[in-house]
């Protein structure tokens, strides 16, 4: 039975840990240039990039679960740059109140409105608007949630 306490004490170890090295890449971020708002939650898992961190703004109240990404540069473009007249950097705005599914991927030039879900596995490619559930690969609006502002007074 001593493997328990143990056990514990391994977890709130790695607890401790997680929150500290969090903490401190938000900071790191900020300080490279990305605006990120309040109550902002990032796992140690996901990725933002750092090509143009200038480039990256994040509202209140976002979540980033693990192996989520989001990203100012696409080296796709880069590399075919003959076949793109677009410019592989592309500004990322992220409303508040928005929750971005495990594995998704947030690609350069994209715009995400308020209250939104993005689902997990997804993969971002144009615009989402507010109040809504988006997902797939490419991600398309699957669900409105106008129910939201109707309780969000009660």
């Amino acid at each position: 039975m001593i493997i328990r306490p143990i056990m514990k004490l391994v977890f709130r170890i790695i607890s401790a840990y997680n929150k500290i090295y969090i903490h401190a890449r938000i900071q790191m971020y900020k300080a490279s240039g990305v605006v990120i708002g309040k109550n902002f939650k990032i796992s140690p898992l996901s990725y933002i990039d750092m090509h143009k961190p200038g480039y990256i703004e994040i509202g209140d109240d976002v979540q980033i679960t693990r192996y989520a990404m989001i990203l100012s540069y696409d080296s796709s473009k880069f590399k075919f740059q003959d076949f793109y007249e677009k410019d592989p950097y592309g500004k990322v705005k992220i409303g508040n109140n928005v929750y971005i599914g495990a594995q998704s991927i947030i690609m350069p030039g994209v715009s995400i409105g308020d209250n939104v879900i993005i689902g997990a596995n997804s993969v971002v490619l144009s615009d989402i608007p507010s109040n809504c559930i988006a997902a797939g690969n490419p991600a398309k609006v699957i669900k409105k949630m106008d129910f939201y502002n109707n309780h969000q007074n009660d």
